[in-house]
């Protein structure tokens, strides 16, 4: 059959311009035209998840050949802005019956998840695997692993643990197993680093919750080392007496901003905070309620000064409310 017979005198078109066809030859990145011939055939329903389940890319191989695309300055492939997240749909029981019934895949999901728990599934678990599997779009061999993950690191399945990892592998594009064996070793590798980051926000004997992990995540992306953030900790309890995971973040993203990560940077840049932090007592724990008379405004940076506006106007919010 020759190349020429693939060519469809019916149906539905979408028109490859002649210089857009001769950018993406040119660059010569297979990849890349193949994304462009995927964005230019879903047009407004184009989402990356669901490009790099189709396409079967990694994170990785999406994010190259979105960068090479970019760099095409490809006016009609879809602006990232218009990019929107679907919201999860609302599966009704039917069709998760039907879904465990009829696809092989998701029932594989299923029986390996009662495998781990060693007891039938829940409705919520259930539909929380399908959220997992129809909407985020991880393989099913990619799911089974997941929940033994989990199972592993929570000693429990919980419906919440499985979606919040998922969105985190989706969110990676883990797609294969060998993925998932890189991811895993990378996280084992990271576990002695990431428990004394933990230790250093105070989370001792208890799981960590959401913001907490979210800082974590900041501070291995950034490379915070455990001592640095400690010395967050003490700042913030020093100066509004209480723990802000949003005040840490805001101290954190400020650090980073100037380029500094460690006790010894941070000390040279801001002196000030190792002498304050050797000489005046934390504050015992009041609530989060900052006033004029509680910090001398001049020795605030103005990072500071803009959580503290926005704390007052959220208490504002809550009273009117």
């Amino acid at each position: 059959m020759s190349l020429a017979s693939l060519l469809m005198p019916e149906g539905e078109f979408r028109v490859l311009r002649c210089d857009v066809a001769d950018r993406l030859i040119d660059c010569a990145d297979g990849d890349a035209a193949l994304l462009y011939i995927y964005i230019l055939r879903q047009g407004n329903r184009f989402e990356p998840r669901e490009a790099m389940r189709a396409l079967g890319f990694s994170q990785e191989r999406f994010d190259r050949a979105s960068f090479t695309l970019t760099n095409l300055a490809i006016t009609q492939s879809p602006a990232a802005a218009e990019v929107q997240e679907r919201p999860a749909p609302r599966y009704t029981a039917a069709e998760l019956r039907a879904a465990r019934e009829e696809d092989h895949r998701f029932q594989a999901i299923c029986d390996a998840a009662e495998s781990v728990t060693g007891k039938p599934l829940s409705d919520t678990l259930v539909r929380t695997l399908f959220t997992v599997y129809d909407h985020l779009g991880l393989p099913a061999e990619v799911i089974i692993e997941l929940i033994s993950y989990v199972k592993r690191d929570k000693g429990s399945i919980r419906g919440r643990d499985i979606e919040r990892e998922a969105c985190v592998w989706a969110d990676k594009g883990i797609l294969t197993t060998a993925e998932v064996q890189r991811y895993l070793a990378e996280a084992e590798a990271e576990r002695p680093l990431r428990d004394a980051l933990l230790a250093a926000l105070g989370v001792v004997g208890r799981q960590p919750t959401a913001a907490e992990r979210s800082l974590i995540a900041l501070c291995l992306e950034k490379g915070f080392a455990p001592d640095a953030v400690g010395l967050a900790v003490a700042r913030m309890k020093r100066n509004i007496g209480d723990f802000s995971a949003s005040y840490l973040r805001k101290m954190l993203k400020a650090w980073d901003e100037k380029g500094v990560h460690t006790v010894s940077e941070i000390t040279a840049l801001e002196p000030e905070t190792a002498r304050r932090d050797e000489r005046a007592p934390a504050r015992t724990a009041v609530p989060v309620q900052p006033s004029a008379g509680q910090t001398d405004p001049a020795q605030l940076a103005d990072w500071e000064k803009e959580w503290l506006e926005e704390v007052k106007r959220r208490r504002e919010r809550r009273m009117e409310g």
